[in-house]
């Protein structure tokens, strides 16, 4: 660690030297991290320089105004230009940075598998009906941070939404996304877990599904949704075979109970599908092929399927993108349900951050066990750090 501080000095004072030579040294040492990346054996020392040169890029981005990925444009000298933050006031995020380096280097591969909570699954159709259609099981990927009333609410109208439609829907979870995941801001997965537990402690069918930021890297939305939905099945599976006096294969390689079956259900259950429950954004997000890889993209389309909740007419865009022929969104428009929310409002974890940090109320917002946890661990400047 010493070794990297040093580097990233170095580089730093390096790249600060000459003002106008910022933007090309960020690119240097960007360029250079991602080649000391690409390759397959590093040595200590090349990895530590490549992460020092990248903390250092991320510290004269902030502390410049520019990106190491595209530079701001041009602006009037006579405009008058906020003062860029201190360049040390970013640390927090260049340790996360670092953090999430140092796990995919040391870890390698996949982190190791968690606990998948079942308690909250059940089963509401008659055993006549439930054998017509997979039920389903909902998942709503994000970083929620913090989690909202709004994160909560949009599982409670995409179930409304599936029972209607003669959907039988056993439970939701809440997948936080992995420290890798670079945004500004994001605290620490282990803070927005114990976050979604209290926002979701008086529901009586959203779980917090952990694995996803219990991994070693960045997951793809598709692998949080077929790492959960073969979980399910398993539990499915063993408990078929358990009524017919065998053990499980899968229970015998975990060397685990085998569960018993979600209330409810029948032994004739068939296997649960999990579903995505996002915002319009995420589905206007699709139509992009820079954001999402596309054989990725129809798989999730095709075998998980997307209910899209939308505020104040903003899912028009999301409608028209699954009217364009030629497009996966159109190929599979019967498999996205798009569903506006009948009580519009703006709650967002953004506005919530920004409440916070102004010393603002952010009572109703928010469950009261969420804002207590917040300010008890002094998250997003609501107060002095305390047992972090």
């Amino acid at each position: 660690m010493i070794t990297v501080r040093c580097a990233a000095r170095g580089i730093f004072r390096s790249c600060c030297h000459k003002g106008s030579s910022t933007s090309h040294s960020v690119r240097n040492l960007t360029s250079s991290a991602e080649k000391g990346a690409a390759s397959s054996k590093w040595s200590n020392t090349a990895t530590t320089t490549s992460i020092a040169a990248a903390a250092a890029a991320v510290l004269t981005t902030g502390y410049f105004g520019s990106t190491a990925l595209a530079q701001s444009p041009k602006q009037d000298p006579h405009l008058s230009i906020e003062k860029p933050p201190a360049v040390w006031d970013r640390w927090d995020q260049v340790k996360n940075f670092l953090f999430s380096w140092r796990k995919t280097i040391r870890g390698g591969g996949n982190g190791a598998d968690v606990p998948l909570p079942t308690d909250k699954l059940a089963c509401h159709l008659s055993a006549a009906k439930s054998g017509i259609t997979r039920p389903i099981v909902l998942v709503s990927c994000g970083s929620f941070n913090p989690p909202t009333t709004m994160h909560v609410r949009m599982l409670e109208l995409a179930r409304q939404e599936l029972f209607a439609r003669g959907h039988d829907v056993l439970g939701a979870y809440l997948s936080p996304v992995n420290d890798a995941y670079w945004k500004r801001d994001l605290a620490p997965g282990r803070h927005r877990v114990q976050m979604c537990l209290e926002a979701t402690s008086d529901s009586d069918f959203i779980m917090v599904d952990a694995w996803e930021v219990e991994q070693q890297q960045y997951t793809r939305t598709l692998h949080v949704l077929q790492h959960l939905e073969k979980r399910l099945c398993q539990l499915f599976q063993a408990t078929s075979t358990k009524n017919n006096s065998t053990t499980s294969s899968s229970a015998k390689e975990k060397d685990e109970a085998v569960p018993a079956l979600p209330k409810g259900c029948p032994p004739s259950s068939l296997e649960p599908r999990t579903m995505l429950v996002c915002g319009a954004d995420v589905v206007e997000s699709m139509a992009d092929v820079s954001l999402w890889k596309q054989d990725l993209l129809e798989i999730l389309l095709k075998n998980h399927g997307v209910v899209c909740i939308t505020r104040d007419g903003a899912g028009a865009n999301a409608a028209w993108l699954l009217s364009q022929p030629g497009t996966l969104l159109y190929q599979y428009r019967d498999n996205v349900i798009l569903l506006q929310d009948p009580v519009p409002n703006e709650i967002s974890s953004s506005a919530v951050r920004r409440e916070l940090k102004e010393g603002r109320s952010v009572k109703y917002l928010l469950a009261p066990a969420v804002e207590g946890y917040i300010r008890k661990h002094g998250l997003y400047g609501s107060g002095v750090k305390n047992n972090v």
